[in-house]
C-alpha cells in the first residue's frame, strides 16, 4: 500500500512539472512578437532635390538719365525688342549746343594766343642766341608760352566735356534685349539719375538657388552637382518649363552667415517667355543605379544616429544596426552604408523591440 502511494505521489509531481513547463513555454511563445520585415534589394532609382529659385535675365540693365533736361524723343515702346546701339531716348541738347559754341570760341582764342606766344618765344630764343637779350627775357617768353599752352589744354578739356554731355543726351541700347516699362513720356522733365527704363537680355535666363552646406557636400559625394542629371524649372503656376537646364557655379565660397553656397542653372529662353524676376522651383534629378532603398518607417534615431533592426535569419533575433542615409525620397531612404542586398530588417513596430529580441516574421 505504501509502495502504491509512493508511486502515485511521484506520478502527480511529474504531471505538475509537465503542466508548469507547458504553461511557461506558452507564456514565452506569447512574448515573441510577430512583426513585418523588409528584404533589402538593389534597385535603380532617380534621386531628386528641390530648391527655391530666383530667375534673372542674362543681362538686366537699368537705363538712367546722366544729363538732366527735357525728354525730347522716345524712340521705342514698352516690350519692344531692340538691338545693341539702337537709339532709345533723346534728351534736348539745345543749351549744351550753345555751350559748345562758346567753348569752341574760347578754344580758338586760346589757340591764337598760343601761336602768338610761340612766335614770341622763337624770336626771344634767336635774340638770346645772338646775346642781344638777357636770359631773364627768354624765361619770360617761355612762361608766356606755357601759360598760353595751359589755356589751350583747359579750353580743349571744356569742349570735350560738353561734347561728352551732348553724347549723354542720346541714349542707346547696351545690348540686344527687350525694353521694360517706360515711366516718362515725351516732353517730361527728367533729372539726373531718373530711371528711363530697363533693358533685359532674355535669350538665356539664370535660375539662382542656394544649397545648404551639408546638402552641398552630400551632392558632391553623390556627384549630383554635374550636368549629367536632369534640371527642370517649375514655374509659379506649376507648369514645368520645356527647356533643360545647365548647371553653373555662382559663388566660389560658402556664405558663413547663411551656411549655404549659391549655384545657378542656365536655361535657353528663345521666345523670351520667362521674364526677369520670375520665381520658381528647381528640380535636379540624378539617376542612381544599384541603390539600397528602405522604408522610412523602418528607421529609428538614437542620439542623432539612425538605426534599423537587422533580423538574423537563423534564430529570428534582431540586432540594432547603424546606417548612413544618403538621400530621402517620398517615403524611403537611400542608404550609403550599413546594409547589403538580401538583408532582412524589421519594417514596422521597432518601438516595441529591444536589441536581441526574438521575433516571428509576419508574412506580407
Amino acid at each position: 500500500m505504501n509502495t502504491y502511494k509512493h508511486q502515485f505521489l511521484l506520478f502527480s509531481l511529474s504531471l505538475l512539472v509537465l503542466v508548469s513547463c507547458g504553461d511557461k513555454a506558452k507564456n514565452n511563445a506569447k512574448d515573441i512578437k510577430t512583426v513585418p520585415v523588409y528584404k533589402v534589394t538593389l534597385k535603380d532609382t532617380i534621386v531628386s532635390s528641390k530648391f527655391v529659385a530666383d530667375v534673372h535675365a542674362k543681362n538686366n540693365v537699368e537705363i538712367h538719365v546722366r544729363i538732366p533736361g527735357l525728354l525730347d524723343k522716345v524712340y521705342v515702346s514698352e516690350g519692344q525688342k531692340v538691338k545693341k546701339g539702337q537709339i532709345l531716348f533723346k534728351i534736348s541738347d539745345v543749351e549744351l549746343q550753345i555751350q559748345l559754341l562758346k567753348a569752341e570760341a574760347v578754344f580758338k582764342t586760346t589757340m591764337a594766343d598760343l601761336r602768338i606766344a610761340t612766335v614770341e618765344l622763337e624770336q626771344a630764343q634767336t635774340l638770346f642766341n645772338k646775346k642781344v637779350i638777357a636770359d631773364k627775357e627768354l624765361e619770360l617768353s617761355k612762361a608766356k608760352y606755357d601759360a598760353a599752352a595751359a589755356k589751350v589744354a583747359h579750353a580743349a578739356a571744356e569742349k570735350k566735356a560738353i561734347n561728352q554731355q551732348i553724347n549723354f543726351t542720346t541714349i542707346r541700347a547696351p545690348f540686344d534685349g527687350t525694353v521694360d516699362r517706360i515711366p516718362f513720356k515725351e516732353g517730361s522733365l527728367v533729372e539726373n539719375g531718373s530711371l528711363l527704363t530697363t533693358v533685359s537680355q532674355l535669350d538665356d535666363i539664370y535660375a539662382y538657388f542656394s544649397i545648404p552646406e551639408n546638402t552641398y557636400f552630400q551632392m558632391m559625394e553623390d556627384k549630383s552637382l554635374n550636368n549629367q542629371g536632369d534640371i527642370k524649372l517649375v514655374l509659379p503656376n506649376g507648369m514645368v518649363y520645356d527647356q533643360r537646364g545647365e548647371l553653373r557655379t555662382a559663388d566660389g565660397e560658402i556664405d558663413r552667415e547663411t551656411g549655404s553656397i549659391q549655384y545657378k542653372a542656365k536655361f535657353h529662353n528663345p521666345q523670351g517667355f520667362i521674364k526677369h524676376g520670375t520665381s520658381g522651383k528647381l528640380i535636379i534629378s540624378e539617376p542612381k543605379t544599384n541603390a539600397i532603398l528602405i522604408p522610412q518607417k523602418a528607421v529609428f534615431s538614437i542620439q542623432d544616429k539612425q538605426y534599423v533592426f537587422l533580423v538574423n535569419k537563423k534564430d529570428g533575433k534582431v540586432k540594432m544596426t547603424n546606417i548612413t542615409i544618403g538621400s530621402t525620397l517620398d517615403d524611403v531612404y537611400i542608404l550609403n552604408d550599413g546594409l547589403k542586398s538580401d538583408d532582412l530588417i524589421v519594417e514596422e513596430g521597432t518601438q516595441s523591440l529591444r536589441d536581441g529580441d526574438k521575433i516571428n516574421i509576419k508574412q506580407m
